[in-house]
């Protein structure tokens, strides 16, 4: 057996968790559907009118837009920024906090007089924080917006949550000045990451959301992955303000700010600048899907020779595909991030600075990818891009398996292996979210996108105890571990692209379902329809008596 404690103990010991891409979910994107892009489209409608069944592959290869619609999108994102810059300013704050923190963690739990068994509890309570914070506050924003006055809902759901983190940041930076009770001090910090994990989970739902609202369906992926590059050079910064945080030693009205509690003063002011900012600079008024949904229930919902008899479908084969998916990428980023450390110190005996130079390129890499993925969202259809994120993972994991290519892993296959893993998960991340917008259709998403963000924060909880496990049960062997991401890249895969015809925008999709009624003469649709999850889509009737707005 090898002698695991003594090789990890020398990189664990003196160096610090890297800040990791984990959390791109704080990333979310919008973009003022304005009359410069309306001008474009009116007059067209969307490709993709085609049967299901008559989609194929080689319709992928189409490009959605030209060199015009991509500088008019630049001076769209220039020219309408009123919602975008408080975006990207809490994009930017909330991905630098959760990068100033974690190497900051271990000390500070031991400052306190806790133990090191604490640690996990503390790193894992901020990955359920976003779990039920991003459901919850998601929720609250779909019921916001479509009850309250126009604008009133996503104001008063990003307050909210930056309140929590408010509340959070608070709790762990007061951690340090309990003197001679340490459970109550291992408390607030363990308290503290749980609200600051609801402020980011909340957060980023509701962005995600807004953006699905804002943004016309063929920039969604384009904006998301524009974000997802402010999130990164948030994370790229984080580090360096760390670095100057640790330098803190002082008094303050009695109070002592150290190096431990000086990242919780920190993200304490950040959340303030976030609350002032977004008070005054975001108005939530281009989310407008509770009109929608109003005038909706005015509307005939189709035509009875549809024999639709007042039905709408409901995409829940592409709404399954996506949180796979999604869940996927997630997952392969996890095992990886958790155990790259130290398994580099067992397998080639890396010190500590060589680890953080090799997860310093990995930011250098996921930044480049990021701003990729925003130039070739323009040229390139969103499906294409997506089963190349599968792919590219695929062959990553493959890479990092030891087993059947050689009885060890080759440092080169290793870093070839990091770095494709590296850049299929932003690519993942940022096109599964705009298609998943997409399919979900012109309702309010915050339920939905407060989903996803929970999925995406599920296997940061459960990931790092499958890794090390399967590696200790294979003495740090790599096969089996990589074996089953690569698997799961596969078998991923191949549902995709069984339902490839299905990841489109609703508009499309129920084109193509119409289609398929009056083809097969259907009018059975109650049963046609039947969806096993939950939608503000479907069953929607004249019947349905409307809720009345609450103007104020």
């Amino acid at each position: 057996m090898i002698d695991i404690k003594g090789k990890v103990a020398d990189v664990m010991g003196s160096s610090q968790q890297m800040p990791t891409m984990s959390s791109l979910n704080s990333s979310s994107p919008d973009d003022e559907t304005t009359s410069l892009l309306r001008a474009d489209n009116m007059g067209t409608k969307s490709k993709s009118t085609a049967s299901s069944s008559e989609i194929t592959i080689s319709t992928l290869a189409e490009s959605p837009s030209n060199d015009e619609e991509s500088q008019r999108s630049d001076e769209v994102m220039k020219k309408k920024h009123t919602w975008l810059m408080p975006f990207f300013v809490n994009i930017f704050l909330a991905c630098a906090s959760f990068s100033i923190v974690m190497p900051s963690l271990s000390p500070y739990l031991i400052e306190v007089g806790a133990s090191m068994s604490y640690l996990p509890r503390a790193v894992a309570s901020y990955s359920i924080g976003e779990m039920i914070g991003s459901v919850a506050i998601g929720s609250f924003y779909e019921y916001t917006t479509r009850t309250f006055a126009l604008g009133r809902g996503p104001r008063i759901s990003m307050i909210m949550s930056i309140l929590f983190g408010i509340v959070g940041s608070a709790l762990y930076a007061s951690a340090g000045w309990i003197d001679g009770n340490r459970y109550i001090a291992q408390y607030f910090i363990v308290a503290g990451r749980f609200l600051q994990g609801a402020w980011t989970g909340g957060q980023q739902a509701i962005e995600q959301a807004y953006i699905s609202a804002a943004v016309e369906p063929s920039k969604r992926v384009e904006f998301t992955a524009t974000l997802s590059t402010c999130a990164v050079l948030g994370f790229v910064a984080g580090p360096t303000i760390g670095a100057l945080l640790s330098m803190i030693d002082t008094t303050v009205f009695g109070l002592k700010i150290g190096a431990n509690n000086a990242p919780g003063i920190f993200i304490l002011l950040a959340n303030f600048i976030m609350m002032v900012q977004t008070t005054l600079f975001f108005d939530g008024k281009d989310d407008r899907t509770g009109e929608i949904v109003d005038e909706a229930d005015e509307e005939e919902q189709v035509d009875s020779s549809s024999g639709t008899s007042g039905y709408k479908p409901f995409n829940y084969m592409g709404v399954a595909v996506s949180m796979f998916l999604f869940y996927i990428h997630y997952y392969s980023f996890a095992i990886q991030e958790t155990i790259i450390t130290p398994l580099s110190s067992v397998l080639y005996e890396w010190n500590a600075l060589e680890v953080n130079l090799l997860f310093s390129c990995a930011g250098v890499l996921s930044l480049i990818t990021s701003f990729a993925v925003r130039l070739l969202a323009r040229h390139v259809e969103d499906r294409i891009l997506l089963v190349a994120s599968i792919l590219i993972g695929f062959i990553g994991s493959a890479f990092l398996m030891d087993l059947p290519f050689s009885p060890d892993l080759p440092v080169w296959r290793f870093l070839a292996g990091f770095s494709m893993v590296t850049v299929a998960f932003p690519i993942g991340r940022n096109v599964v979210l705009g298609i998943f917008g997409n399919v979900l259709g012109p309702v309010n998403q915050g339920r939905w996108m407060g989903a996803m963000i929970a999925i995406s924060a599920f296997p940061r909880i459960v990931g790092p105890f499958i890794a090390l496990g399967l590696l200790e049960l294979v003495n740090w062997k790599t096969w089996l571990e990589f074996g089953i991401c690569a698997c799961l890249f596969f078998v991923v895969f191949g549902l995709v692209i069984q339902y490839i015809d299905l990841l489109v925008p609703y508009e499309d999709f129920l084109d193509d379902f119409e289609k398929y009624v009056k083809r097969n003469r259907g009018n059975q649709l109650q049963q046609d329809v039947y969806s096993p999850i939950p939608s503000p889509i479907i069953g929607r009737s004249s019947a349905i008596v409307r809720k009345q707005r609450v103007q104020s």
